[in-house]
């Protein structure tokens, strides 16, 4: 008697296009058939753990080796704990077969998904999505995503930004990066040559990812490009696949696309254990131990190169905002519907940016006039320019009108000739 094993499959269900100024994008939602499940989440759970609200790890693991850990909060808009990996395995020829079968100009994510067929035959039997967008090479906490800490550590991506005055999250995108690879494997040669293709204006290939918690992907390939595009201040192109999401019940639902809108896909009844993107581990285990691939010191200038990037709430802004270009005007015209946290993050963001004047946008902000989240956020800025009399005028000014010590305008024009560094 002969047994054949059966080779993945992949059927595209649906596509999807997000057309936002700042969040263009193309998806595709398909699903695997007969997957070894190489490539997959697990959950463990720590019974020795005292808080039952981080008794809980998930693990990415490629053919049972984890590439990043999280010790999840139980809260979508609680912090979790991230920590490294052990790195990618060595006998995992498929994700060098798909990313040189991508390196390649394609015509449509239908090719690029055809030729990711290596890696999708390692996901499990299920729904996915695949993605073609921009991502930052950073951790979204103004980091270089590969200068990030080896142990557990408090991860602003891995939480939604929960906004108080309109009781609602701001849009989640999975564009921040958390790498898998050793620092040992850093190459500067490689980088410098990436560097020179963008100046030339070639285009990267698209770098590979798995979207694992929310606004964080883990990078299966690309590092070394993404290190070229946080020199160079631009974004990487990447490859993001997702476990599908859903919302509703029964034969009712309706797909979660990454850019949070939603659509039916007539015709498909989805067995509720197949709307699951976590699979067990073991069923009780002590806290799963971190990698050390995380050690090179990384030179000042990819440390700086984030502070061109958004975190993660600036992010979150930047997606309800409907214009190509910041301007003061656009701030102002998201004041009302979006409530008092975006316009101040997107000044944050604007004045951060190469080319823009800081001083002459904040103090734009910074009259009677201007809504207090906004103008105290006008205030920091310019709090961070230091030795220009006519801020030091502003500061003085403010000082001697209002006399309330706990004014949070008070409290950073006071702080203003405290030291060098800025608030």
């Amino acid at each position: 008697m002969f047994l054949f094993s059966k080779k993945p499959s992949v059927q595209v269900l649906a596509r999807h296009a997000t057309r936002r100024p700042w969040f263009s994008g193309e998806h595709l939602f398909f699903r695997v058939k007969d997957g070894t499940g190489a490539l997959r989440m697990e959950r463990t759970r720590d019974p020795g753990c005292p808080d039952v609200m981080l008794d809980t790890y998930l693990t990415l693991t490629l053919k049972g080796q984890p590439l990043a850990f999280l010790q999840t909060s139980g809260c979508p808009t609680c912090q979790s704990l991230l920590a490294a990996g052990h790195g990618l395995p060595e006998d995992a020829p498929e994700l060098r077969q798909a990313a040189d079968a991508i390196a390649a100009p394609f015509h449509g994510l239908e090719e690029a998904l055809e030729r990711l067929t290596p890696v999708t035959g390692l996901l499990h039997t299920g729904y996915y999505v695949l993605s073609l967008v921009d991502c930052w090479p950073a951790d979204g906490n103004g980091r270089f995503f590969w200068d990030v800490p080896n142990d557990y550590t408090d991860s602003p991506a891995t939480a939604q930004i929960y906004d108080p005055e309109t009781y609602s999250c701001l849009p989640v995108f999975p564009r921040f990066l958390h790498p898998s690879q050793s620092t040992d494997k850093y190459d500067p040669d490689r980088v410098e040559q990436y560097r020179k293709a963008i100046r030339e204006g070639k285009p990267l290939p698209p770098a590979l990812c798995y979207s694992a918690f929310e606004y964080l992907s883990i990078l299966l390939d690309g590092h070394h490009r993404a290190c070229a595009c946080a020199l160079e201040g631009v974004p990487l192109p990447c490859l993001v696949l997702s476990p599908a999401r859903f919302t509703g019940r029964d034969d009712h639902w309706q797909i979660v696309w990454p850019d949070e809108e939603r659509s039916t896909v007539p015709g498909i009844s989805i067995p509720l254990e197949q709307m699951y993107c976590c699979f067990p581990g073991t069923a009780s285990a002590p806290p799963p131990k971190p990698g050390r691939l995380f050690t090179r010191r990384w030179e000042p200038e990819y440390q700086q190169a984030v502070a061109r990037f958004p975190n993660t709430a600036e992010a979150g802004a930047l997606a309800l905002y409907g214009r190509e270009t910041l301007t003061p005007e656009g701030i102002y015209a998201l004041e009302d519907p979006q409530g008092t946290l975006v316009p101040p993050l997107l000044l944050s963001f604007f004045c951060r940016q190469p080319g823009a004047d800081p001083k002459k946008l904040a103090f734009s902000f910074a009259g009677t006039d201007t809504p207090p989240l906004l103008r105290e956020a006008a205030f920091r800025v310019l709090a961070g320019i230091k030795g220009d009399p006519e801020i030091e005028d502003l500061f003085v000014d403010y000082l001697v009108d209002h006399d309330d010590k706990r004014d949070p305008l008070r409290l950073i024009a006071d702080r203003y000739w405290d030291r060098k560094d800025g608030l």
